[in-house]
């Protein structure tokens, strides 16, 4: 009986040595090598199971987030800006167009005349067709987003993205949402969707299921194009995970999930973020669509969702995990589309920053280091050359979307 119980507390304690070793290596790897603690972590789920492994995650994040409270406690690290903040604020979004003068009214009587020419005679005046204006295009900008930190320069957009005739597509702003974590700093890429098109790319692996049509992780040449290709940025979650819907194309890698969050694109170019079943549903004009999780955002409120840590709502996700997040949304009015990227991240705090920099409509996209990734792509001749949007963070496989990839993504042209 003894050597019995003797066994089974070292095979405990074994098991306890193993899990903090797990630990620790993943603590390492998130902190020098992400990519390293991403496909460490796709390995152990294949051997431990999803929900084991993201226990395990949440243990090693919340070590990180607790080194980090520490070294800002201690004076020893400070909240920065992501890159150089603009020093004013963007103006508010405007009309699509501006009258530049006033047409003249018949009871005003006469047309009237610079100083100095020589008047018509009154019936070639009266003769003469009256003037109209000629409206004037307002360049877009993104709605004010509302300051929720100290940094300077937060919520000021910044022109970020151009086309070929110089006009900004684009602005960038960071956040401060979370005055718990002031190191926390969330970016904000804001594009303007009637000079750009959203696009959607199923990944040559994920998001999928076992012997299940699968993408080709590509971006089409047609698309591949200096001056048309604008941007990159990360999917949603793999297949395992919630089993979320995604179709590219007419290719159906997932069926969707009714009542749960999808971001729909049509051939004619809208965007469009809700619930499937509820406003969206498969219509022959639909090209793409991926589904992730619940709304976060709806009718410019934070859902209520975003409160609890139910795997039925996200998945292998957990709400409370303290990680690098992703989202995506729509303004009221459709026309913006905003992208949002941060470390140090839980749920309750991405959520009502969406709401402050505009959003109406929002979902979550992928999480963790590594998987989180935006570049602009800039053009060297005809060589296209990946930017990261968080230059430090994000310089692993920076240009990942520019070859063929295993996980599903999204990317930006510009409108011809």
């Amino acid at each position: 009986m003894k050597s019995k119980f003797l066994s089974l507390r070292w095979g405990c304690l074994g098991i306890l040595c193993m899990g903090a070793l797990v630990v620790l290596g993943l603590y390492v790897a998130i902190s020098v090598r992400p990519s390293i603690g991403a496909h460490g972590a796709d390995l152990l789920r294949e051997i431990i199971g999803n929900e084991a492994v993201t226990r395990l995650e949440a243990i090693a994040f919340q070590a990180r987030d607790t080194v980090q409270q520490r070294l800002y406690a201690l004076g020893l690290a400070h909240p920065a800006a992501p890159w150089q903040a603009a020093t004013t604020q963007a103006t508010p979004a405007s009309p699509a167009f501006a009258s530049t003068s006033k047409k003249p009214t018949p009871a005003e009587g006469k047309i009237p005349f610079e100083a100095g020419a020589t008047p018509m005679p009154t019936s070639a005046a009266a003769a003469r067709p009256l003037a109209t204006a000629t409206p004037t295009p307002v360049p877009w900008r993104p709605a004010p987003a509302k300051p929720l930190g100290e940094l300077e320069g937060e919520g000021a957009w910044t022109p970020y993205i151009q086309i070929s005739s110089g006009q900004t597509v684009a602005y960038r702003t960071f956040l401060q949402p979370d005055p718990k974590r002031p190191y926390t700093v969330i970016g904000v890429v804001a594009f303007d969707l009637t000079h750009t098109r959203l696009h959607y790319v199923l990944g040559a692996q994920e998001p999928s299921v076992p012997n299940g049509p699968k993408g080709t992780g590509t971006i089409p040449a047609r698309d591949r194009q200096p001056g048309t290709l604008l941007a990159t940025f990360n999917g949603g979650f793999k297949g395992a995970h919630g089993y979320y819907g995604a179709m590219q194309d007419g290719i159906v890698a997932l069926p969707p999930r009714d009542g749960f969050a999808v971001v729909a694109m049509y051939k004619d170019g809208r965007v469009r973020i809700g619930e499937w079943g509820r406003g969206i549903t498969q219509t022959q004009d639909l090209v793409a669509w991926r589904q992730n999780a619940r709304l976060i955002i709806r009718d410019g409120q934070v859902t209520p969702q975003v409160a609890t840590d139910l795997i039925s709502d996200w998945g292998g996700n957990f709400g409370a995990i303290v990680t690098w997040r992703s989202a995506l949304g729509l303004s009221a009015d459709n026309r913006t589309l905003y992208y949002f990227a941060g470390p140090s991240l839980i749920m309750p705090v991405l959520a009502p920053a969406m709401v402050a920099a505009g959003v109406q409509q929002g979902l979550e996209l992928d999480i963790n280091p590594y998987w989180v990734h935006f570049t602009t792509i800039q053009s060297q001749g005809n060589t296209l050359v990946a930017d990261p949007l968080f230059p430090a963070q994000m310089k692993e496989s920076k240009d990942r979307y520019l070859r063929a990839s295993a996980r599903d993504f999204f990317y930006i042209t510009a409108v011809p």
